[in-house]
């Protein structure tokens, strides 16, 4: 399995859960799964590209990445998901770090966010084999 299909398949793990746990109502849950997805999406999506990070996968190097490069000035996936990673982790941030509680609202947001932006990624990564 190849890095790029490995951080794919974990993406999807992560947004199955985040999905199970909005189903059952644990929006905070939600968030910080929907957050991961949406991360190892985009770690996948760089690889495609053949981005990678000097050391590791970091935050501020994904979300930059991504966003700047991917988003903005390649323009391989729409100017919707310019903002996803950081939005998805200021709520993440929220639900774990804070005594304020993710709103419904918010958690499906994100969510819908993340399968878009999974789907737009295996869609570019499958279709170009």
């Amino acid at each position: 399995m190849e890095e790029a299909d490995a951080f794919a398949e974990k993406a999807a793990e992560s947004l199955a859960s985040a999905g199970d746990d909005f189903a059952q109502g644990r929006h905070n849950s939600c968030s910080r799964n929907s957050y991961y997805a949406a991360f190892q999406a985009a770690v996948a999506a760089l690889l495609l590209e053949g981005i990678r990070p000097a050391r590791r996968w970091d935050h501020e190097f994904v979300h930059s990445e991504f966003q700047g490069r991917l988003v903005y000035r390649r323009k391989l996936y729409s100017s919707r998901y310019r903002t996803l990673l950081t939005d998805a982790f200021r709520v993440r941030v929220d639900a774990d770090y804070s005594a304020r509680f993710v709103s419904r609202r918010s958690a499906l947001e994100i969510l819908r966010g993340v399968r878009g932006l999974l789907g737009e990624i295996k869609e570019k990564n499958h279709g170009g084999r």
